[in-house]
């Protein structure tokens, strides 16, 4: 493991992956290029595939992102993006990404390492602020004169708004939500990571281990996706958020998200986001908001139970605004 103890040494490098093993460490690797790609790890990804982060990429222990907290340069959090979980944050972030002189992180894993093992009780509270702000300095310095940063967190960070909100206060952030039937297809076709016990502990969400257990995993799920919704509500007096319905994308990126975070659009870059906004990072084709099926009987149950008094909510506090 590398000796650095302060950082110093590391302006030029990025923390790419954050080991949560007995002893957490960090890895880093030079990033020539910019976060292009919808999902951090793809970047990061990239980066470590060049030969010279083969040979030399280096690993140091992880109290060293503590002293990048407050080390220059580095940009402050323009705006958060977090999301109910399949209702289109990865095109946000992506048009959000189509701006000149705009860092995005999407879903990078050394901020969410970091939010696990405070999770897990590995980390304190005031520990876990510094590794925060220590990481998205590091993850957000400018490259290229880059004079914006959004960050897009995973679904289940929203359950982690007051930490996050203590690390970052007064950024503004956004919530994406979606009709539940449509975010409960998406999931019993091809089930997220965010709705397993594994990434949200059943007590976390009021449900008993022993129950956990023995419950279908659409039901977990549904009671998951309801946790997140629950939390965006609960912590909306924390930056007095913006709540965005996925029906109202892509347009909302133009006319509710970008003047939400003081964002005024240049000539010609209207026209570049309506461009991405075209574009379906995650299938073939052009994005489109879409629509499901009627939702098979036991769908609509679980949506009935547990999700459609929060989208209500949702809804009411999008209009609020």
């Amino acid at each position: 493991m590398d000796p650095v103890d302060d950082g110093a040494s590391l302006r030029e490098w990025t923390p790419v992956w954050i080991r949560t093993g007995a002893e957490p460490a960090v890895d880093w690797a030079i990033v020539a290029a910019p976060f292009t790609e919808p999902f951090f790890e793809q970047s990061a990804d990239r980066a470590m595939r060049h030969p010279f982060n083969r040979v030399f990429a280096r690993t140091t222990p992880l109290d060293v992102l503590r002293a990048l907290g407050t080390r220059e340069p580095a940009l402050a959090p323009n705006g958060f993006i977090f999301h109910m979980s399949r209702c289109g944050s990865t095109l946000v972030a992506q048009m959000l990404a189509a701006l000149p002189d705009t860092v995005v992180l999407s879903e990078a894993q050394p901020l969410d390492a970091i939010v696990t093992l405070h999770r897990a009780g590995r980390l304190a509270g005031d520990d876990a602020v510094a590794l925060l702000r220590g990481a998205v300095s590091a993850l957000g310095r400018p490259r290229r004169g880059e004079r914006r940063l959004f960050v897009k967190f995973h679904a289940s960070h929203v359950v982690e708004l007051p930490l996050i909100a203590r690390a970052f206060p007064n950024v503004p952030w956004v919530f994406l939500y979606r009709e539940p039937r449509a975010v409960l297809q998406s999931h019993a076709e091809t089930q997220g990571a965010e709705t397993f016990p594994e990434t949200v502990a059943p007590a976390s969400i009021g449900v008993d281990p022993s129950e956990a257990r023995n419950m279908h995993a659409d039901e977990y799920g549904a009671r998951v996706l309801a946790a997140f919704c629950r939390a965006a509500l609960r912590n909306a007096e924390n930056g007095s958020p913006l709540f965005v319905d996925y029906a109202r994308l892509p347009e909302a990126v133009l006319t509710e998200i970008l003047p939400f975070f003081g964002v005024a659009l240049e000539d010609g870059v209207a026209d570049r986001l309506h461009a991405v906004s075209r574009r379906d990072t995650k299938q073939l084709g052009d994005f489109q908001p879409r629509t499901h099926p009627a939702a098979a009987p036991r769908i609509d149950r679980l949506a009935t139970r547990w999700l459609d008094a929060e989208y209500a909510a949702l809804g009411e506090r999008s209009v609020l605004r």
